[in-house]
C-alpha cells in the first residue's frame, strides 16, 4: 500500500519524513524482532519486547499505527476508525497488568461505561433495555418488560457463566496430558463447543424478545445468532458484563502512546507506508522480508500481524503442512458501513445518548436481519450509534461546542468491491444512498432534524476498510467465530518455520482486549515472562 493508493489519505508521509526513514535503513540496524504490521496485537507484543530489551522493528503498510484502532482527522474533527469500547481495563485484568508492565497505567487510564447500562438496545417496538453489568440486573431488566422469562434467562446465563468459568482456567499452552488430568475441568466447553450462541437461546427456549436483546450487539462480532460461536459470545458478553470501558484519552492516544513507548527505546523503530511484499525463507527459519519500495529487513525472529491467509499467499501455499493449511482455510468475518459525523449546534445527551453504545433494531429476527443485509436489503437493519465524545471529558477530538456519532451496520464486500472497481460513480451512488437510509431512520427515531446539525459527514465501506487497513474482503473481526473457527484446531501463533510466528485477531481472538491478548501472551511464550494470571 503505497501513498498514491490510498484516495483519501489525512496523514501521508511528507517527503522529509521518508528521507528520515530511508536515512535510518541506510544506518543497518539489526533487531531481535521484525514485526509486520502495527495492529492492536503487535503493538503489545512489540512494546512488551521493547520493554525487555529486545531491539525492535515494525513496518506498517499504513502512514499511521492502529489497524483498525487508529485514529483519522478530518478538518478539524478526529475519528477512531472502527474501535467504540473495551474491557478487561481493571486492576488485576488482562489490559490493565499489560500496561502496568509498561509502566504506562498511570497514563493511559480508562472511563467506565455507565453501570446502568454501558449498551442500549432499542427494540422494535420501540422499548428501550439498558444492558448493566452483573447478569441478575440484566435478567431484572428484561424480564420487567417481557415477563415470563425470568427462569430461562437464569438457565441461559448459568450457561454462560460456567463456560467463562472454564475458559479462564485454560492452560496458556495446551500439552496432550491435559486431556487427561484436567479433562474435568471443561465439561461445559466439551459440550457446547460446537454450539451456536442460537443453538443456546432454543435449550433455553428464550422468547423472541430476550433473543433480540441478547443479540442486539451482534455486530461487536460481525455474525448472527445462527453463526456466532457461543464460546465467543461468551467471551465477549462475559467480558463486557464485568466492565465496559473507553480510554480517558481516547483511543488515538492509547495507540499513540504505545507507538511511541516502542520507538523510545534504543534501536526500535517504526517504519510507516513500508508495505510488506516478500518473506523468504530457508529450511526453518525465515531469512528476510522485502518490501515495496525496495528495502530488505533482516531479523533474527519474525512476528506477522498482516492477515494470516495473506502473508501464506505471499510465502507460497505450499510452505505449510497439512493442519496448518487448513486452519489458515478460514472464512472471514463479514464487513461494515460506518458513518462518521461531526455534529453541532445540539446537544446529543438530550436524545438518549450519554455515556452508552445504542443498538437499534428494526425486527426481531436478527438472523433475518442479518440474512437481508448481506443481500443489500436495508429496509429493517440493525444500526450502531457511537458517542465517543461523551464517554469522557477529555477534548481535542471536535472544535469546541461539538460532538461525534458514528452510525454503523454491516455492509456486502463484493457489492461494493464490484461498484468500486467497476462503476464509481454508482460506487459513490449507492455508498450515499445506504448512509441515507441509515441516518433517516437515526432521524425518525431518535434525533429530529438531524440532517441540520451535520458539520462532517464522512463514510467509510467495506473497500476502505481493505485500503486503509489490509483487510482482507474488507472483514472486521479476521476469521468468521462460527463453532468451527473457535475451536481446538483454530490457528495458533506457532507455524512452520521456528523464528515466524502470527500474531493476528485470526491466530488469536478479536476485539481490542481480544488482539491485545494475543500479542501479550506470544510475549509470554516467546520469552517465558508469564505476567499475566490465567
Amino acid at each position: 500500500m503505497n501513498k498514491s493508493s490510498r484516495k483519501y489519505s489525512t496523514g501521508a508521509l511528507t517527503a522529509d519524513q521518508h528521507a528520515q526513514q530511508d536515512q535510518l535503513y541506510c544506518q543497518n540496524h539489526q533487531y531481535d524482532y521484525l514485526i509486520i504490521g502495527t495492529g492492536m496485537a503487535a503493538l503489545s507484543a512489540s512494546s512488551l519486547l521493547a520493554n525487555a530489551g529486545y531491539r525492535i522493528c515494525m513496518l506498517e503498510a499504513h502512514d499511521i499505527p492502529g489497524g483498525y484502532a487508529h485514529t483519522f482527522k478530518m478538518n478539524d474533527f478526529s475519528f477512531c476508525a472502527q474501535v467504540h469500547y473495551i474491557w478487561g481495563c481493571a486492576p488485576g485484568e488482562p489490559i490493565y497488568e499489560l500496561l502496568k508492565r509498561l509502566g504506562l497505567h498511570n497514563e493511559i487510564t480508562f472511563e467506565l461505561l455507565n453501570p446502568e447500562g454501558y449498551d442500549q438496545v432499542i427494540l422494535p417496538d420501540g422499548k428501550r433495555i439498558k444492558i448493566p453489568y452483573g447478569y441478575s440486573h440484566l435478567i431484572d431488566h428484561i424480564d420487567q418488560e417481557f415477563p415470563g422469562q425470568r427462569k430461562n434467562l437464569e438457565q441461559f446465563f448459568a450457561i454462560l457463566e460456567n463456560l467463562h468459568r472454564e475458559m479462564g482456567q485454560i492452560p496458556e499452552k495446551i500439552r496432550w496430558w491435559h486431556y487427561i488430568t484436567d479433562g474435568y475441568k471443561f465439561i461445559n466447553l466439551v459440550k457446547y463447543r460446537n454450539k451456536t450462541l442460537q443453538d443456546v437461546f432454543d435449550l433455553c427456549h428464550l422468547s423472541k424478545e430476550a433473543q433480540a436483546v441478547l443479540s442486539a450487539n451482534s455486530g461487536d462480532l460481525m455474525s448472527p445468532p445462527e453463526e456466532l460461536s457461543i464460546i465467543a459470545y461468551t467471551g465477549l458478553f462475559g467480558g463486557y458484563n464485568k466492565g465496559a470501558y473507553y480510554p480517558t484519552k481516547h483511543f488515538k492516544f492509547l495507540i499513540d502512546r504505545l507507538a511511541q513507548f516502542i520507538t523510545d527505546h534504543a534501536g526500535c523503530h517504526i517504519y510507516y507506508e513500508t508495505t510488506v511484499t516478500k518473506i523468504s525463507t530457508a529450511g526453518d527459519v525465515v531469512t528476510k522480508v522485502e518490501t515495496e519500495d525496495g528495502k530488505v529487513f533482516t531479523a533474527k525472529n519474525f512476528l506477522c500481524n498482516m492477515d494470516p491467509q495473506k502473508a501464506a499467499t505471499i510465502m507460497g501455499p505450499g510452505k505449510f503442512p497439512k493442519r496448518q493449511a487448513n486452519a489458515l482455510h478460514y472464512e472471514y468475518t463479514p464487513s461494515a458501513m460506518m458513518i462518521y459525523l461531526g455534529i453541532k449546534g445540539i446537544d446529543l445527551r438530550d436524545f438518549g445518548f450519554g455515556n452508552h453504545n445504542t443498538w437499534h433494531l428494526e425486527q426481531w429476527d436478527l438472523n433475518q436481519t442479518w440474512k437481508e443485509a448481506k443481500a443489500n436489503c436495508f429496509e429493517k437493519p440493525w444500526i450502531f450509534m457511537s458517542t465517543p465524545t461523551l464517554h469522557t471529558a477529555e477534548p481535542g477530538m471536535t472544535p469546541e461546542g461539538c460532538q461525534i456519532l458514528e452510525v454503523g451496520t454491516v455492509a456486502n464486500y463484493s457489492f461494493f468491491k464490484d461498484l468500486h472497481d467497476n462503476d464509481a460513480k454508482e460506487y459513490r451512488n449507492q455508498k450515499r444512498l445506504l448512509a441515507d437510509s441509515l441516518l433517516e431512520i437515526v432521524q425518525k427515531k431518535h434525533i429530529p432534524n438531524l440532517m441540520e446539525h451535520i458539520a462532517l459527514k464522512v463514510v467509510g465501506t467495506p473497500t476502505t476498510n481493505l485500503d486503509f487497513c489490509f483487510a482482507p474482503l474488507g472483514n472486521s473481526y479476521g476469521s468468521l467465530m462460527t463453532p468451527k473457527n473457535m475451536g481446538i484446531d483454530r490457528l495458533k501463533a506457532d507455524t512452520p518455520w521456528n523464528n515466524f510466528f502470527w500474531c493476528n485477531a485470526s491466530s488469536g481472538y478479536a476485539s481490542i482486549y481480544g488482539t491485545a491478548l494475543t500479542g501479550a501472551k506470544l510475549y509470554s511464550q516467546l520469552t517465558g515472562d508469564h505476567f499475566l494470571k490465567n
